[in-house]
């Protein structure tokens, strides 16, 4: 599980587990859930002397309502794990969507995920699609676990007769990682399961592949893609790379309180406060402020970084950060001006931004005055 994934696990105990039953012969398959929830997920209202929360978890598949739960608990009785089975879903590709939450407060939890659902019988081999813990989307740090099932034609065929693998391939079919699976025989499936490495991976468009051999036959593939995106330490493990990193859309007291945190558990704390006040969404495990950060990071190391130096540091690179994409650019080069400028224009904050770039070499600097920037971005 990446850092990210751990602390979004911290911030709220919400999560889904799932397993699907292939489609055997005529009959359709199913999707076996487990949906668990804890203390931060739910509102507790004392009663009596008694403290019970509402909660209700409800499926659907492609967009259509198949089951909903729902019902009371003590805060003793925690975490909530709450089971069910989707039954009657044909063979092919689904989108599988999870809503939870608390009734008294209405607020809401949603988990979603690409499924694929089998059909097995007596003579072929089949598998369901990859799994990967931590989506389809990662940052390359840590690892990711790997989950995949086959159906054998046979139930009883030994586990001592396989042998599963996986390899990790980038856009230019280089192999970037690999290695064996572990696997298990049980209810008439191989489970097969790895830990994927990510640290140190370029970013860019990855495919996952693994694959089950009987003997030196591969039997049955699976492929997953997966997008890598590069590792930014905005959780205070180097507190000055933190620092670098959010300093055009933090407070005086926020750098600070990172400043001032000893430790590195204690850094971690005061940026999951960092990220968490920023959050549109609070109510959902998803924070799309800290998603939409990250990829405008990538774009301004991509964009502004000159002379191996981080483009956040750059004057581009911290209006970047704090603003985002202009909705209109005004580019003067050398050959229409005296100096090279560009004009960033946005429409909210009504406000234009001016580079200039003094000797002609890509590296613009702010004309605007930074302090009227942030002014006008606090406003909003």
């Amino acid at each position: 599980m990446t850092l990210l994934a751990m602390l979004l696990t911290v911030l709220t105990g919400f999560q889904v587990t799932w397993e699907v039953e292939p489609a055997r012969g005529q009959a359709h398959g199913s999707v076996n859930l487990t949906v668990i929830l804890d203390s931060d997920d739910l509102v507790f209202v004392r009663d009596d002397g008694v403290e019970t929360a509402s909660w209700e978890v409800a499926a659907t598949i492609d967009g259509m309502m198949t089951e909903r739960n729902s019902g009371a608990v003590g805060r003793d009785d925690l975490p909530l794990v709450e089971t069910f089975t989707i039954s009657s879903v044909p063979p092919g590709e689904h989108v599988l969507t999870i809503l939870a939450g608390d009734l008294e407060t209405r607020r809401q939890f949603t988990w979603e995920e690409d499924i694929s659902v089998p059909r097995i019988d007596s003579v072929s081999w089949s598998s369901g699609s990859l799994q990967l813990t931590d989506g389809t989307y990662q940052r390359a740090l840590g690892s990711t676990e790997v989950f995949w099932s086959v159906y054998p034609p046979e139930a009883e065929l030994q586990q001592d007769t396989v042998s599963a693998a996986w390899m990790l391939r980038d856009h230019a079919g280089v192999i970037q990682r690999e290695g064996w699976m572990g696997i298990e025989f049980s209810q008439g499936r191989f489970r097969c399961r790895a830990d994927v490495g990510l640290t140190g991976l370029d970013g860019g468009e990855y495919d996952l592949l693994a694959v089950l051999l009987k003997g030196e036959e591969i039997v049955s593939a699976a492929r997953e893609e997966l997008a890598i995106m590069q590792a930014w330490d905005i959780w205070g493990d180097d507190p000055e790379l933190t620092r670098s990193l959010v300093r055009p859309i933090a407070s005086s007291a926020e750098i600070s309180a990172l400043e001032d945190a000893e430790g590195p558990s204690s850094r971690v704390a005061v940026m999951a406060e960092f990220w968490a006040q920023r959050d549109p969404t609070p109510g959902t495990v998803r924070n799309e402020y800290l998603e939409e950060y990250l990829e405008r990071l990538d774009y301004i190391e991509e964009h502004f970084s000159v002379h191996s130096s981080l483009g956040i540091i750059s004057d581009q690179g911290r209006v970047y950060a704090l603003l985002g994409p202009p909705d209109m650019i005004e580019d003067m080069p050398l050959e229409l001006s005296t100096l090279p400028s560009i004009t960033w224009i946005y429409f909210s904050p009504p406000l234009e931004v001016v580079f200039i770039d003094h000797y002609a070499v890509g590296a613009f600097d702010l004309v605007t005055d930074w302090e009227e920037v942030r002014s006008d971005w606090e406003k909003l």
